[in-house]
């Protein structure tokens, strides 16, 4: 084992979080664009329920992520061949991350406003038009911004694999 001060890949620990922060983001995001809009009255309460607790786990993933990128050594930053893609690079992971900090608030905030805690527990119900609580709108809206920066993560991933050819990937991969 080599004594490098800079690693070739990311800690598989990160390498664990990254990939459950990713798929439970995703999952999140077509629940709440696909799912919600078409699940019947009946079952909305368990659905919000759900959503409301994978919500919360993601809180943690993205906690432990945070904490990772402190503790674990990481790869240099990738090159992606100009000045203004590195920037790029930068601005759209910084961005995930507040982006999902901020979607997990939004939704948080949404929750308390009309007491999705005390519907939960059988006291109160859902009220007939959540759209009246900006909350939703917030929620709404950033999932969608969400969405785009997925997007631009996954596109520049490709670009790096296919184009560049830099074997990026593997940088968050097992492996040694």
């Amino acid at each position: 084992m080599s004594n490098q001060i800079t690693p070739d890949r990311y800690h598989p620990i990160h390498v664990v979080l990254h990939w459950l922060v990713a798929i439970v983001t995703i999952f999140l995001l077509a629940v709440g664009l696909l799912v919600f809009p078409n699940t019947p009255n009946s079952q909305e309460l368990q659905m919000l329920g759900m959503h409301k607790t994978a919500g919360m786990f993601l809180g943690l993933l993205m906690v432990g992520r945070l904490i990772t990128r402190f503790v674990f050594k990481r790869p240099a930053p990738a090159d992606a061949g100009h000045p203004l893609l590195n920037l790029a690079g930068k601005v759209v992971h910084f961005l995930l991350y507040i982006g999902v900090f901020a979607i997990m608030f939004a939704g948080g905030s949404l929750s308390l406003a009309y007491g999705l805690d005390n519907i939960l527990k059988g006291i109160g119900t859902i009220p007939e038009d959540l759209f009246i609580y900006p909350q939703l709108s917030a929620h709404g809206n950033i999932s969608y911004i969400l969405i785009g920066l997925i997007a631009m993560h996954f596109g520049a991933a490709l670009y790096h694999q296919f184009i560049r050819r830099d074997n990026l990937l593997s940088r968050m991969w097992f492996g040694k």
